[in-house]
């Protein structure tokens, strides 16, 4: 998951030659075999690009070295997502593996491209659902239309599995008194011993789940029946649970319907703000909305944006002339272009705009960009 506080440090960064490079990877097969070299072939285009910029190519060489040695770390591809962005400056790289399609391409400005990244916002990068459960517990990673299971390997999901590895954690004491004989789970221990044992078992799994979600730093939603949520919550360590769990028992639906439980308590938590700017559109609102890139740039630049939308996979490019405030646009870029949907991603944000990236057919006005303004 990226953050918004990563995307700000993109967006903020100075420099005349911030270097964005993406590519789309594998994660198994023939092709995964390929993504070094077309990696390899990226940054070799970015060297030209650097000395024409005026660099040494033995500079611009040690410019990307951060990047060059990702072609020599096997387990790095091993580990591949459905894309790959690299964000290098003097002495700093940043580098997302995203669940998603992007296009190869090498762009090199005073700018970083950010837009690979905002899909992520609009959640259409990864959030993970807890089932806790004391027959079949799992973690999946989704997405709102892909669910995997990524359970982690070692760790008991169930109460028979976690007593069996060791039949010493069957012995459980009546939680009433220490002295008192020692029971076996289920073999006349009371409902408060049961508890014990229960409460133990999600205390191992909730260590090894939290591994995982301190890695992937992707917001995680319970599901499960109220008692089980209830001792979950009470071991968890990981910082972003959301607050609402789905109360239901998850061992009752299959992993997409469980995947589809958790983006609806993600949608209401995470994309609140986004839906009522979408409300706007409908609504009509006359003069707080256009689709217009113009207005919006100009609307922008003056901090009346509240929200912008922006088609993922269109591109426009083109120029802003800031003394004239008029947005001159190329059919294909030329020297001295930049891509005016990313630099109107960075402006916004940087003028208190939320910014967010949809699929065509969820654009409001089926537009390239839409925006709702303030004033």
């Amino acid at each position: 998951m990226v953050s918004e506080n990563e995307i700000n440090k993109l967006v903020n960064r100075k420099g005349s030659d911030l270097v964005t490079i993406t590519l789309p990877t594998h994660k198994t097969g023939e092709e995964s075999k390929q993504d070094p070299i077309r990696l390899k072939n990226l940054l070799t285009e970015a060297v030209s690009i650097l000395k024409e910029n005026g660099k040494k190519e033995s500079d611009a060489e040690q410019y990307l070295k951060s990047a060059f040695d990702l072609l020599d770390k096997p387990m790095f591809w091993s580990h591949a997502d459905k894309s790959l962005a690299i964000y290098i400056t003097e002495g700093e790289t940043d580098i997302f593996k995203l669940p998603y399609k992007v296009d190869s391409e090498v762009y090199v400005n005073d700018h970083h491209l950010i837009t690979p990244l905002l899909p992520m916002l609009s959640m259409d990068g990864t959030f993970c659902v807890v089932a806790v459960s004391r027959q079949d517990a799992k973690l999946l990673k989704c997405t709102r239309d892909d669910v995997e299971d990524i359970t982690p390997a070692d760790v008991s999901v169930s109460v028979a599995d976690y007593l069996e590895v060791d039949q010493e954690k069957q012995l459980q004491y009546h939680t009433g008194s220490k002295s008192q004989e020692a029971m076996y789970f289920g073999h006349g221990a009371s409902e408060e011993d049961k508890k014990v044992i229960v409460e133990q078992y999600l205390r191992e799994f909730e260590k090894e789940v939290t591994k995982v979600m301190r890695e992937r730093n992707d917001p995680l939603v319970a599901m499960g029946l109220k008692d089980n949520l209830s001792l979950y919550k009470k071991v968890n360590n990981y910082g972003r649970l959301v607050d609402d769990a789905v109360e239901f028992n998850p061992d009752e639906l299959s992993d997409q319907e469980i995947k589809d439980k958790g983006w609806n308590v993600i949608q209401k938590h995470f994309l609140k703000d986004m839906y009522n700017s979408l409300e706007k559109f409908s609504e009509k609102t006359e003069g707080k909305v256009s689709n217009n890139l113009g207005d919006i740039v100009e609307a922008t630049i003056q901090g009346r944006s509240h929200t912008i939308f922006i088609s993922k996979d269109e591109k426009k490019w083109g120029v802003f002339d800031e003394a004239e405030q008029t947005v001159h646009y190329s059919s294909k870029p030329k020297n001295g272009d930049i891509e005016l949907l990313n630099w109107l991603s960075i402006t916004g944000r940087k003028t208190g705009s939320n910014v967010y990236m949809l699929e065509k057919e969820e654009m409001p006005m089926h537009s390239t960009v839409a925006a709702e303004f303030r004033f």
